[in-house]
């Protein structure tokens, strides 16, 4: 993956090497609120590449959800208490 796409404070996007996989981050303003989207794009060529990714789905979208709340976790955190409340 590569980064393909940087707007600071509201666009990152990776481009896999073959170009068949996009994945965005955008924070969108939704007063008093911020709001993260994750989007992943994929173009399947293959009947294997199709059936592979069935399995992988369910799983990627746990382990997505996970990865965003944690994020959401540490946003809020930041917010409540400074700069200093940043922690990995």
């Amino acid at each position: 993956m590569r980064l393909e796409r940087v707007e600071p404070e509201r666009v990152l996007a990776w481009r896999s090497a073959d170009g068949n996989w996009v994945w965005t981050f955008i924070l969108l303003e939704d007063r008093p609120r911020t709001r993260l989207l994750s989007r992943n794009r994929f173009r399947l060529l293959t009947l294997g590449a199709r059936l592979g990714m069935l399995p992988m789905e369910p799983a990627s979208l746990v382990m997505e959800r996970k990865m965003l709340r944690g994020t959401k976790q540490r946003a809020e955190r930041l917010a409540t208490r400074g700069p200093s409340a940043i922690d990995v």
